[in-house]
């Protein structure tokens, strides 16, 4: 999943880390031929990432960043007042993650691009990435909501 790069820190053991507009952390390292990231070793260089686009495998994992504190919940909705909505492809804005979570029954949770089709039941939830296309479908007598959360601030 690619994330765009906010800006660069360093870790206790002195390894470079990208702070990402998802709210991640990642650590690069250049160690070819495994990781080739020569810029790294360049102030110059590194400052010219800021706003490149790098790999996020905890988003596409689907984990949210550490620190995600949670802002506003939809209403419950029903089989028969799941808006259409929520019903078709749409996303969660930059920034904010969501958490579907199913109260009673049971729902199917589908994101194409992370290739998740999964039906959850009642207690389960499910984690969405900001700006990542997703829909549910009820299965039946349903009850489920949303869950908004923010990740911490770039200076976090």
């Amino acid at each position: 999943m690619p994330r765009q790069i906010l800006g660069f820190e360093r870790d206790a053991a002195g390894e470079w880390i990208v702070r990402l507009d998802c709210g991640h952390r990642r650590h690069v390292r250049h160690r070819p031929p495994l990781s080739d990231y020569p810029w790294l070793a360049d102030a110059a260089a590194r400052e010219a990432r800021v706003g490149a686009a790098i790999e996020c495998g905890r988003c596409g994992r689907g984990e949210l960043p550490a620190g995600a504190a949670e802002y506003r919940t939809t209403a419950t909705f029903d089989e028969a007042t799941l808006p259409a909505g929520l019903r078709r492809d749409h996303t969660i804005r930059a920034g904010s993650w969501g958490r579907v979570e199913v109260l009673e029954g049971r729902l199917r949770f589908v994101m194409p691009p992370l290739a998740v089709d999964r039906e959850l039941a009642a207690g389960e939830h499910a984690i969405i990435p900001p700006e990542v296309p997703h829909h549910v479908e009820p299965l039946g007598a349903v009850r489920m909501r949303v869950v908004f959360l923010r990740a911490p601030g770039p200076d976090a």
